[in-house]
């Protein structure tokens, strides 16, 4: 068993059992690991439990499959609660739109912000 297959499994454990972030960390594992697909199931179960590195980084996922629309969505829930890469990212996706003045205020709350933990 390699190291990313047990550390895995003690995760999976933690997620089932309902832990928002053990959740997310099995979404980074599981990306880790190419297996993206259920990557995003658990991203989605942490952001939908309002953790925002989950939330965060299902908008990553789906922005990388083109559905612009949706990650814009998850990337204004981290946002909102202060994640700072979710500010930098819809900012990146305002500016695609046109929407140069959002975009603008999303980049200065971005810089402004604590770094995300």
């Amino acid at each position: 068993m390699s190291i990313w297959s047990g550390l895995t499994l003690v995760v999976r454990k933690a997620a089932d059992a309902g832990h928002a972030y053990a959740m997310a960390m099995l979404g980074i594992l599981l990306t880790k690991q190419g297996k993206k697909a259920e990557a995003e199931q658990w991203y989605r179960k942490a952001a939908d439990a309002g953790q925002p590195n989950a939330t965060y980084n299902l908008g990553v996922v789906l922005a990388e499959q083109g559905k612009k629309a949706e990650a814009e969505q998850w990337y204004r829930k981290a946002a909102d609660a202060g994640h700072a890469k979710a500010m930098f990212n819809l900012g990146v996706l305002l500016a695609e739109q046109g929407k140069k003045a959002e975009a603008e205020w999303w980049y200065r709350n971005a810089a402004d912000a604590p770094p995300d933990l």
